[in-house]
């Protein structure tokens, strides 16, 4: 019968480690300088002295990359605690290990995605206003540090102060023989048509028109059609405002069919005699070939019941003065459709 502290043989569990432990039969513990027991079993990692230290060669993986380092045990924890293992990827999934040596960084990826869409947005744009091109000059290029040449300006026109109260007189001559009206269907007015030497022709911009002789300045041209220019915020209705619509027509004439550098000079002005507007006479001189010449010419504006009105003009220079009675007549010929 064993003792109640003891084993089969009566000694006592004291000075002795468990038969479990030993490899065949109890052995003895032997107690070292500190009082610790120090059995006979082999630990499972060998003591390391001082100074030595682990020497640890981690396994490659089946993707041939180095596992990551285990973390730093924090205080209170096992040394030696790995993270715990990642969940295994989805079948048919192929297993993404750590980034090899040579591969891209994500800053590096997002470097190249940026520039891939700053690229795309400059086509974009390009493609876009590529059509808002310049139309093509047709002018030679200027020799590098040649000045420009200054752009044609617009002639200036001054008119004298405004008219005096004056009837068209006649001047002196034979008119043409009237052959007929003409209807300017676009100004809404009718006027005389005048015979031979004068004859239907385009006189631009003008919608209706009549000449003698080439286009070429100094112009003999009759002309109708509606008040060139902007259209009034408020229709001239009154005879004063009549009166100063007429006198930008002068002006536009003098600049569009007369010799350039011209002055001029009223010769009339007075109610328009076949409705309601206003009539202006006026002399143009100017210098042409070195030599002084001066242009008649007349105009009338109708209201027609539109926001502009109508109007008509005749000009005839010194070289066909014979022609200067036709104006006064033609001039009370006009009335509205």
């Amino acid at each position: 019968m064993a003792d109640v502290d003891g084993d089969s043989s009566g000694r006592s569990h004291e000075r002795y480690i468990p038969s479990y432990e030993a490899p065949t039969a109890p052995m003895p513990a032997v107690q070292a300088e500190d009082g610790t027991m120090i059995g006979t079993r082999v630990p499972r990692r060998f003591p390391i002295g001082d100074g030595e230290e682990t020497l640890l060669v981690p396994r490659i993986d089946s993707a041939g990359a180095f596992p990551a380092p285990e973390r730093p045990s924090p205080v209170g924890e096992p040394a030696g605690r790995a993270e715990p293992p990642a969940p295994p990827p989805p079948s048919g999934a192929s297993p993404a290990g750590p980034p090899r040596r040579g591969g891209l960084s994500l800053r590096a990826v997002y470097s190249i995605v940026a520039a891939l869409l700053t690229a795309a947005a400059v086509v974009l744009v390009f493609v876009l206003f590529s059509g808002d091109e310049p139309p093509e000059q047709s002018a030679q290029p200027r020799p590098e540090g040649a000045a420009a040449p200054p752009a044609k300006a617009a002639p200036t026109i001054t008119l004298p102060g405004r008219p005096k109260m004056k009837a068209l007189a006649a001047l002196p001559g034979t008119p043409s023989g009237v052959v007929g009206s003409v209807s300017d269907a676009t100004a809404d007015i009718t006027y005389a048509k005048l015979g031979r030497p004068w004859k239907a022709a385009a006189v631009p911009p003008f919608s209706v028109g009549q000449q003698v002789g080439a286009a070429r300045l100094p112009r003999t041209v009759v002309g109708s059609g509606m008040l060139p220019g902007a259209t009034p915020a408020i229709a001239p209705k009154t005879y004063p405002a009549l009166r100063t619509a007429a006198m930008q027509a002068v002006k536009w004439t003098a600049a569009n069919h007369h010799p350039p550098g011209g002055k001029i000079a009223w010769t009339a002005s007075q109610k328009a005699a076949g409705g309601k507007g206003w009539t202006l006479g006026y002399r143009v001189t100017y210098v042409l070939n070195g030599k002084k010449h001066t242009s008649q010419a007349a105009v009338t504006v109708l209201d027609v019941g539109r926001r502009k009105p109508a109007m008509l003009f005749v000009t005839v220079p010194d070289s066909r003065k014979e022609l200067w009675a036709d104006i006064a007549p033609l001039m009370a010929s006009a009335r509205p459709l």
